[in-house]
């Protein structure tokens, strides 16, 4: 070979690894094109509970004890109002979680009932509902210097629903709700610390223990055996006990794990990955000054601490979801923002949303199962936000 062609090859090459890295360097982080795509008003009072059926519908609940379902409009479409409202719930919904077929919708109040509705069903009887019906702005909202104005009345007609099933083994608010991934055991908590678990198609009630505390929030593990339980009593006691966290046997309702020295802080949202990897808790039960809203990732078997999200939500975090890539988790904060984790290191992706430093907050959040949406309840205003995750939505 002589110098010449050797010289040539050795360029070619070059360029071509130069190609290569820039092609890498180029590629887009992950969830770089997030962005709004609808906006789902109501503004009837606080929503305090969001959930997709599907990856096309979303539910969500107030603190009223409404829940309104949305059908997501077609891509150039601009109907943007409820399709269907559930009724029957006389407190505020905590909870909204969709079975593994997507066949029923759950709920859990302070009425002190869970009622199992037909997630998919038109049948019902004909109604209106007024969104933007002139509440106003109350609550949290008072330590901001102005309110945002509130958007004129819209009637939408809608399909009025009852309960398919109800649930009334509980004597308190009930805070807690998780379901077992093969959809056969669903788990309540209430705030007297009672822990139900029931046969979830069939709604009976299989066992139940006492817990110390009010029972913030629930996970049940993928392999179905454990339930992470959370709880705290509240600020307004003017009692001051330490939050407690633990792991407990789901089959016969015996502790496990005592996690309290683990997880410092009240815990408003717990979460398993769907592959067992990880169980993540955010803190927020009460506000507190400061970046204090901060998510732990914890060993889902031993519960010791892998590693701490920072920095964490201003004054609070409110809930966490897993993405369906396995990467990525997102959390929702008092500070008017989603964040989105990467899991195998902790770095922070981005921040959707607006930071504010007092007075909105993203309440709930929920993932579509295909991982391309995220709906957010948005007390400012009183809307669900829907982001397209991906390009080209």
């Amino acid at each position: 070979m002589n110098r010449k062609r050797l010289l040539i090859e050795i360029l070619v090459g070059a360029a071509a690894t130069f190609a290569g890295t820039m092609a890498v360097a180029a590629e887009p982080a992950p969830f770089a094109d997030a962005k709004v795509i609808h906006t789902l008003p109501w503004n009837s009072n606080v929503i305090s509970a969001v959930a997709f059926i599907g990856n096309d519908k979303v539910a969500a609940g107030n603190k009223n004890g409404d829940i309104l379902i949305w059908n997501l409009p077609p891509k150039g479409s601009d109907k943007l109002e409820p399709v269907r409202r559930l009724v029957g719930h006389t407190g505020e919904v905590n909870r909204l979680l969709v079975t593994p077929d997507g066949k029923t919708l759950i709920s859990a109040s302070n009425d002190r009932t869970v009622k199992y509705w037909d997630a998919l069903s038109d049948a019902g009887i004909p109604g209106t509902i007024v969104l933007n019906d002139g509440t106003p702005l109350k609550g949290v909202v008072e330590k901001v210097d102005k309110l945002p104005a509130l958007p004129p009345p819209v009637e939408a007609k809608v399909i009025v629903q009852k309960p398919v099933k109800e649930l009334a083994g509980h004597k308190e608010w009930i805070q807690g709700l998780a379901q077992s991934a093969d959809g056969k055991r669903l788990v309540s908590g209430d705030d007297q610390g009672v822990v139900v678990v029931w046969d979830l198609p069939a709604g009976k009630e299989l066992l139940r223990w006492q817990c110390k505390n009010w029972v913030r929030s629930l996970a049940i593990a993928p392999e179905g055996k454990t339930v992470a339980v959370s709880q705290h009593v509240p600020w307004r006691d003017k009692i001051v006990v330490p939050p407690s966290f633990h792991l407990w046997n789901l089959e016969i309702g015996e502790l496990k794990v005592d996690l309290t020295k683990e997880v410092t802080g009240g815990m408003s949202a717990i979460a398993y990955s769907p592959d067992g990897k990880w169980l993540a808790v955010c803190r927020g039960n009460i506000e507190q000054e400061g970046p204090t809203g901060k998510v732990t990732l914890l060993d889902p078997v031993t519960g010791k601490k892998v590693r701490e999200l920072t920095p964490g939500h201003s004054r609070g975090a409110t809930d966490i979801a897993f993405h369906p890539d396995g990467k990525h988790i997102f959390s929702a904060g008092r500070d008017q923002l989603v964040k989105i984790w990467q899991l195998e290191d902790g770095k922070l992706v981005r921040d959707l949303g607006k930071f504010l430093d007092r007075g909105f907050w993203i309440t709930s959040i929920s993932i579509s199962p295909d991982g391309r949406l995220l709906a957010a309840a948005d007390d400012n205003e009183r809307k669900v936000v829907i982001y397209s995750l991906i390009g080209n939505q």
